[in-house]
């Protein structure tokens, strides 16, 4: 009686331990997606970029990390050795020369670099609409702190593809391994190349390459959220979105197919995509083309 007694209490205690157990949360895993809906408003928020006739390509978009609230962004081939600084509201505050040439910037990112206590932004001066050019090249530099702060140290990161010369428009920064994903934009399925960290800033670099996406043809852009777990590429008449697993690169990620497309509202020349800092959505902008003003969109997360 002694023994079974003990037995049972033993048996009771186990229970309790299990359900005590089972009902706690769960850890999540570093970079595991699962805090995160895939879901985004179909109505954005749309504020007209002003003045509109002082940003007429607008071809890259990066949020700030140093300046909260306000949005990066450039244009293309043989505009001025400038970038933007937007508010939420399309309204451009500042605009800072850089001391290297826009032969054709495409795409931008913001991130981490060499010091860690540093934040990076990262000019694609990857456009070939003749596809002629060997050697393409980003600028890396120390994201502007403020209204008046000046570009002047850079890094340059010069690469060329393994297997030809392609038109590129997309730049890619993953903010968990700092490399760096460039893909084509012609192509029916679009390649992908990588330019593993570290990155030389002395030697052309032989970008290595991935894989061909299952989608192309026009994709002019995109980004990863600041968390590494989503990644966003567009075109322009869509935008493709995967969610990352905590055990993929982002290679692997971009040779599957998407995830989903997610929603957008026609654009002009829609060539512009970045997450939202704090991961609560992502914004679009445009070329202005032929109308007299292009939208800052934001398509916020449900």
């Amino acid at each position: 009686m002694k023994t079974t007694a003990v037995n049972k209490l033993c048996y009771l205690v186990s229970i309790c331990a299990f359900l005590i157990i089972s009902c706690e949360k769960p850890t999540p895993t570093p970079g595991e997606p699962t805090e995160l809906s895939e879901n985004f408003s179909g109505t954005p928020t749309a504020h007209a970029v002003s003045p509109a006739d002082e940003l007429d390509e607008a071809s890259g978009l990066a949020d700030s990390k140093k300046q909260a609230g306000f949005l990066w962004t450039h244009e293309d081939a043989g505009s001025p050795d400038r970038i933007y600084l937007l508010d939420r509201q399309g309204k451009i505050v500042a605009n800072y020369t850089t001391p290297f040439i826009n032969y054709d910037w495409e795409d931008m990112a913001v991130g981490p670099g060499p010091d860690a206590n540093e934040s990076y932004i990262y000019l694609a001066d990857i456009g070939d609409n003749s596809n002629v050019r060997d050697i393409k090249q980003i600028y890396r530099f120390p994201e502007p702190s403020t209204l008046t702060s000046k570009i002047t140290n850079f890094d340059w990161i010069r690469f060329r593809f393994p297997d030809g010369a392609y038109d590129s428009e997309t730049l890619l920064l993953d903010p968990l391994t700092k490399d760096i994903y460039v893909v084509t934009k012609w192509l029916t399925n679009a390649r992908v190349y990588r330019l593993a960290y570290p990155q030389s800033t002395t030697e052309v670099i032989t970008a290595e390459k991935v894989g061909e996406m299952t989608v192309g043809v026009d994709l002019t852009g995109g980004a990863i959220s600041t968390i590494g777990t989503e990644v966003i590429v567009r075109g322009y008449t869509a935008i493709y979105y995967w969610k990352r697993k905590a055990t993929e690169t982002v290679g692997e990620v971009l040779l599957r197919a998407p995830t989903k497309s997610l929603p957008y509202i026609f654009e002009p020349q829609g060539e512009a995509v970045c997450f939202d800092l704090n991961n609560k959505g992502y914004f679009t902008l445009s070329e202005r083309r032929n109308v007299p003003s292009v939208n800052l969109y934001f398509y916020a997360r449900k």
